[in-house]
């Protein structure tokens, strides 16, 4: 079995609890906010997609004065 050749050593913590709360927060974080990363906002390409159909609609014709 395994637990015969399990050691009682203590060893010594790798990162104080400060640094272990501040790796908490990062883990839980979005990306975007600890990156500073653009995001992809898809209402924004319509917004766009919109003025720009708007500004390429055909107008409408003229009538000719008699």
């Amino acid at each position: 079995m395994l637990t015969q050749f399990r050691t009682t050593t203590t060893r010594a913590p790798l990162a104080s609890p400060d640094e272990l709360d501040a790796l908490g927060t990062l883990m839980v974080e979005d990306e975007a906010v600890v990156s500073d990363a653009p995001t992809y906002r898809p209402e924004a390409q319509g917004t766009l997609l919109l003025a720009g159909l708007l500004l390429l609609a055909p107008k409408q014709p003229k009538e000719k004065g008699r």
